[in-house]
């Protein structure tokens, strides 16, 4: 039967409420800004929105007051947020600054405001100001008669700006004088006022105004005060907007009275869409519409925000419940529900469940039953209308079959219950017009031909392990039919056999749900496990393809269907379009919020699907070309090093605004926010990055990087985001970080070791030279000091030596009575005394003061030993004042020529000393011609003697050839030693 049944469409939408983090229900101002933040204006505060994250400020953050009523963006993209008791509040992305009534604002109410020319329009309660952007001077314009006014509205027309107030008429700006202009006062109690091209739309009192609380004007003959062009709606307006259809959308409160929501005001006429937005509040403020995404934003009073998509790629039908099938024909929608077939075409037809059951009983009242041979007819008779219960739909040759558990029915074209057939069947296949196969409740598969004349009965009985059984579902492709079996894997039907492809090794998959078939006329079929395989079937049987139950979102596959390059799956997370690769997913941000679904088909370019609420419209022509829109732009946010924010100079706009970050080495853990701006669906983003050639990070619904304990160097980090929303996956550079190294790590450092360990080895070495010369000079001290002291031993050995032969002489002489020489050799004796003293300190002497000595020593002797010996001294032209001798080395050897050498019998003595250079050597000998000594005989060898030989090794003269004597008897002796030449200092 033909009922009228209007089917409205419902919209996405989708709300933001204290419960997600708004300050407070009553939104009194929105604004998407340029960069896609969209700002709400409460009464407890402003919040920014940027892909569905909420972030709220405060007057603590530096706001005039919580409470904010006005937003608008000015032409430097700065943002001027009008408060309702505080002033207004200038945001450049980092600060905040106030202008009030303290800095010349005219009142610090404001309702509204403007944006024209490189100023601000600030309409509050009672007055206007303007603000330059650039140099924040304010002004208050001049005004007849000192008036204050409330300002309901702003609009722009051939360059002047014009202001609608409350009880006072509209006025218009005269920017050069800084005056406004009175333009007239026909009109009390205005509300708001919108501008729509060449129209003006000005909302009245809707009580007072029933019927006529709007009214809509040409805007020539708005400004001029001529007659509306048409007056409806019967509420308050507070705001309009038209999107890129020109549709224009108006929100209204009735105050007192329960008229308000959100209204259609085309076709002169405010038309409710509270339900078809499924926007549950009748108290509105505040509209916003995003071009760019196609997107209506409504703010309440009571209930928050609300987002509606108006796209219409997803709508909503609830007018048929419980669904449980869907078949569309060419210009028909057939929707099988547990109350009956719904038809929606030209007209809507309903034919109810007694329909079916009439048809049913006519069949077994008739006497002429079509079907006859292998059919019991017992399980179908005495039926009741109860036990009818619908199960599915097939469509053959524009015709509908409608499955029951009472039988068959077939659909005619008038839509009209035509036949019925008692065939109980899980599932069923038209191979043509009148051929089926039926699969039996938990039994076998048969095939019934001439199905509405003279049937003919085959049956595949459950013997043969070919032969199906537990189909599911039924298709053809290339020429063969498959049977998809629940348990028992899939089938494959060919001229008149069935062959199991499970019993044949073929294909070893078992649990098998349901088929389609893609433009590439290949089979698709998915499995219990969430698996679905692409099958080539024309050659051979061939799995050319398989999609693992991970690379699609949602773990039960409720429905498989194809479109152009498309796969459609349906889970109980949503709908999944694949392709290459590529997942394109729809769930309740696009207004799929109910996902129990029942069925689903393609009819041209839209998906229906079923479910117990109502039914899905999906337009997937619409949402496939939403995989060509330009990618999107990355930003960071929120870095924190060592699990600390960094300083706020450092973003924009809440955004990071350099690519690279330069850190110590002890700043090493490193955590960002990568995304894209402006995304409509946000929830539809995953992420994931790498750092350089590292291997990617898993996908995760987290953007967040976090890098522990970087060793110094460089990272180069990369991101990439996969888009649901179109299939399309974005990446780009995210964030450059260097940690430097500590100092000893640096290049710079590095380079120097070899120069630092080359100068601290050779400082090393030099350090230990020195020490080691001075440990030489030290032991030379040392053992020089120890030879002095050794030498002046000895010189204090031959001093006793001499002076104790010196006194027996005197002794001698005083003995022998003989005063004279005594007293001449006491005065040689003292001189020589004198000198001995002064030597004997020292190591060297000169060779002039040695010779001096000399010849004062000889004479002493020649008087203890009255001998008169010839005495000749030379020293060949030497510097004999430069050359420096050991004192008394000599003293001993001449010593032993008078005490030796000479007695009464020696005839003529003489001594003779030389002095003489030869290679750098001095030569000293002493020569005399005595009766000669041996004195290589030791024991022969006096002690003068051995204290010469020792002497001379203490200074290093220890060779052989350093002292050396040859004496012949008789003839005399030749003493020679051979000294380094010394050179005193003057």
């Amino acid at each position: 039967m033909s009922i009228q049944l209007t089917f409205s469409q419902t919209f996405s939408s989708t709300n933001f409420s204290t419960l997600n983090g708004l300050p407070n229900n009553s939104v009194f101002s929105i604004k998407k800004d340029s960069r896609g933040i969209l700002w709400v204006g409460t009464g407890a505060g402003v919040s920014k929105i940027r892909n569905n994250k909420i972030t709220n400020f405060y007057e603590e953050d530096g706001l005039a007051y919580n409470n904010c009523w006005a937003i608008e963006e000015d032409a430097n993209h700065n943002l001027w947020f009008g408060s309702y008791g505080g002033g207004v509040t200038f945001y450049d992305g980092n600060n905040f600054s106030v202008y009030n009534t303290s800095k010349g604002l005219v009142n610090n109410y404001i309702r509204k405001i403007f944006y024209h020319n490189q100023k601000v329009f600030i309409g509050t309660k009672s007055g206007l100001s303007v603000i330059d952007i650039n140099s924040k001077e304010i002004t208050n314009p001049v005004i007849n008669n000192d008036l204050k006014f409330q300002v309901m509205g702003f609009f722009e027309f051939e360059k002047s700006v014009y202001i609608q107030t409350y009880r006072d008429g509209l006025w218009k700006y005269n920017e050069e004088k800084n005056q406004l202009v009175f333009l007239h006062h026909n009109y009390d109690s205005v509300f708001s006022i919108f501008k729509n091209n060449d129209l003006v739309l000005v909302s009245f009192d809707g009580f007072v105004n029933k019927d006529k609380s709007i009214k809509k004007y040409n805007i020539r003959n708005y400004i001029n005060d001529s007659k509306p062009l048409n007056e409806f709606g019967n509420s308050v307006f507070w705001n309009f907007v038209s999107d890129r259809n020109q549709n224009i959308y108006g929100v209204a409160d009735g105050i007192n009275y329960p008229s308000g929501g959100l209204f259609n005001l085309n076709n002169n006429a405010a038309e409710i869409l509270n339900s078809t937005f499924n926007v549950q509040s009748t108290k509105q403020w505040s509209l916003e519409y995003d071009s760019n995404n196609n997107v209506l934003f409504i703010g309440t009073l009571d209930k928050g925000l609300f987002k509606v998509d108006l796209t219409k790629k997803v709508t909503f039908y609830n007018q048929i419940k419980n669904i449980i099938d869907i078949e569309v024909t060419e210009n028909t929608e057939y929707y099988l529900s547990e109350d009956g077939l719904h038809v929606k075409g030209n007209t809507y037809m309903y034919i109810p469940p007694k329909d079916f059951y009439s048809k049913y009983q006519l069949f077994f009242d008739d006497e002429k039953l079509t079907l006859k041979e292998g059919f019991s007819f017992a399980r179908f008779k005495n039926n009741n209308l109860e036990d009818l219960e619908f199960k599915s739909l097939k469509k053959i040759d524009n015709t509908i079959w409608v499955n029951t558990t009472i039988g068959l029915f077939k659909i005619a074209k008038n839509n009209t219950v035509e036949s019925y057939f008692p065939i109980y069947t899980n599932t069923f296949y038209f191979t043509s017009k009148n051929n089926a196969f039926f699969q039996g409740p938990y039994s076998k598969v048969y095939l019934l031909k001439d199905l509405e004349n003279n049937i003919k009965h085959s049956d595949f009985e459950l013997e043969n392990s070919n032969n199906p059984r537990d189909v599911t579902s039924i298709i053809e492709v290339n020429n063969n039919l498959f049977f998809i079996s629940r348990f028992s894997g899939l089938y494959q039907y060919h001229n008149g056999e069935f062959k199991s492809l499970l019993k044949n090794n073929i294909w070893k998959e078992k649990e098998l749900i349901y088929s389609a078939v893609n433009n590439n006329n290949q089979l698709i079929i998915s499995n219990s496990k969430g698996e679905v395989f692409f099958i080539k079937t024309d050659d051979y049987f061939e799995v050319v393809n398989k999609i693992e139950n991970s690379e699609i979102i949602g773990n039960t596959i409720l429905f498989l269907k194809s479109y152009k390059e498309y796969l459609i799956i349906g889970t109980e997370k949503g709908i999944n379009l694949y392709r290459d690769n590529s997942v394109i997913f729809l769930d309740e941000e696009q207004g799929i919020t109910n996902k129990l679904f029942s069925s689903a088909i393609i009819s041209n370019d839209n998906l229906l699907i079923g479910t117990d609420k109502g039914y899905y419209k999906i337009d997937l022509k619409t949402i496939i070309n939403n995989f060509n829109i330009k990618p999107y732009d990355f930003s960071i946010s929120n870095i924190k090093v060592n699990y600390k924010d960094i300083p706020s100079s450092n973003y924009n706009w809440f955004q990071y605004t350099k690519k690279s970050i330069k850190l110590p080495y002890k700043q090493n853990t490193v955590s960002f926010s990568f995304n894209i701006n402006n995304h409509p669906l946000p929830n539809k983003l995953k992420y994931r990055y790498k750092i350089a050639s590292d291997e990617w990070s898993q996908w995760s619904s987290e953007n967040t990087v976090q890098l522990n304990h970087l060793n110094n160097g460089d990272y180069n980090i990369t991101g990439e985001i996969k888009d649901y929303s179109n299939g399309k996956t974005y990446s780009s550079k995210l964030l450059s970080i260097t940690i430097t190294p500590p100092f000893w790590k640096t290049w710079w450092f590095i380079s120097l070791i070899p120069i630092i360990l080359f100068l601290g080895g050779y400082i090393l070495y030099r350090f230990k030279i020195n020490r080691i010369k001075k440990e030489e000079l030290l032991k030379q001290d040392i053992l020089k000091r120890v030879s002095e002291t050794k030498m002046e031993a000895l010189q204090s050995q031959m001093n006793p030596h001499f002076i104790f032969n010196a006194m027996n002489s005197i002794q001698n002489f005083i003995i022998d009575n003989d005063i004279d020489n005594s007293l001449k050799y006491m005065g040689e004796f003292s001189k020589l005394i004198r000198k001995t003293l002064h030597n004997s300190s020292l190591q060297y002497i000169s060779l002039a003061e040695e010779i001096s000595y000399l010849k004062t020593y000889i004479e002493l002797e020649k008087l203890r030993f009255e001998t008169e010996v010839t005495t000749t001294i030379t020293a060949d032209d030497l510097a004999i004042d430069t050359i420096g001798v050991p004192p008394m080395l000599l003293q001993p050897i001449i010593e032993n020529v008078f005490k030796h050498a000479f007695d009464s019998n020696s005839k003529n003595p003489k001594l003779t000393i030389n002095f003489t250079q030869n290679n750098g050597s001095l030569a000293c000998e002493v020569i005399d011609n005595g009766k000669g000594v041996d004195y290589n005989n030791s024991n022969k060898q006096s002690k003068g003697t051995k204290l010469i030989e020792e002497r001379l090794q203490l200074l290093d003269h220890s060779s052989s050839n350093s002292f050396s004597t040859v004496s012949i008897p008789l003839k005399g002796t030749i003493v020679t030693i051979t000294l380094k030449i010394y050179t005193l200092n003057n």
